[in-house]
């Protein structure tokens, strides 16, 4: 088994059902619009500029007070478009949502010119580090974390792990007709606090809506989302601008929170 396919079968693991949230399990924040590399297989490589907007230590505490009155039970991930670490408010951020299961997921570059950033992090409440690891396996990642929880995800192997990120790239002449249980038990939160249709979407950013103004449960229930999740669970790729190029497989994790919708809430 690759060290990607264990951080999918962990994420898999934490990814739990629960009707008081109404199926939302996973929260993915993206604090940071820049990132260090231009690697070939990212949009950065070709149109997605680079800048320097960043998640504020005052937004995150206006999104941890959205959480606590959702009563949100699900984990947390730090990665998004750039390189977390990029963000110079990262270690207070953490700091802010550690009440909940934050996993943050770096290239780990900013990591190996400052080991001392590690400590930092998990002092403020971290509970996993995920080292997306690009270039070369042989790195001593264990000598660097062993003393924390952490995986390193061999992409190495590029082909066999990336998608299209929607349609950036172009792969498919024609949509797929695929269910997709993104939407289902996942949100996307951006630097600015507006929610994002999916973290796949780096062509047309589709906002949902922005939590300094709205609650995540009206975001979350809102007419828009379950409108894309009915195109979703016909598998009407082609109804949705985000989705009709895209070429990822959604239905790796959520098939729980995807049967609840679709039985007991968009019938």
């Amino acid at each position: 088994m690759t060290n990607t396919e264990n951080y999918l079968k962990y994420k898999s693991s934490l990814i739990k059902f629960d009707t008081k949230n109404f199926g939302l399990s996973s929260l993915e924040i993206n604090p940071t619009e820049l990132c260090n590399r231009l690697c070939d297989f990212c949009p950065r490589s070709t149109y997605y500029p680079n800048k320097n907007l960043n998640l504020s230590v005052r937004d995150t505490k206006v999104l941890k007070n959205r959480l606590d009155e959702f009563d949100y039970r699900g984990i947390i991930t730090i990665s998004g478009k750039g390189e977390p670490l990029l963000n110079k408010n990262i270690i207070d951020i953490i700091g802010v949502l550690n009440s909940y299961h934050v996993i943050l997921i770096t290239n780990g570059d900013i990591i190996i010119k400052d080991t001392s950033i590690v400590d930092k992090l998990f002092e403020k409440g971290l509970s996993k580090i995920v080292i997306s690891e690009y270039d070369d396996m042989s790195k001593d990642w264990h000598g660097i974390l062993k003393n924390y929880n952490y995986s390193v995800k061999d992409l190495t192997s590029k082909p066999d792990y990336f998608n299209n990120r929607g349609g950036s790239f172009d792969t498919l002449l024609h949509s797929m007709h695929q269910v997709c249980f993104f939407p289902f038990y996942k949100m996307v939160v951006d630097y600015d606090l507006s929610v994002q249709f999916c973290g796949n979407d780096w062509k047309y950013k589709e906002t949902i809506g922005n939590l300094i103004n709205t609650s995540i449960k009206d975001v979350w229930l809102s007419d828009k989302m379950n409108n894309i999740r009915k195109h979703l669970h016909k598998g009407e790729r082609c109804a949705i601008q985000a989705c009709k190029s895209c070429d990822v497989d959604g239905k790796k994790m959520g098939q729980e929170n995807y049967n609840w919708f679709t039985t007991c809430y968009l019938t």
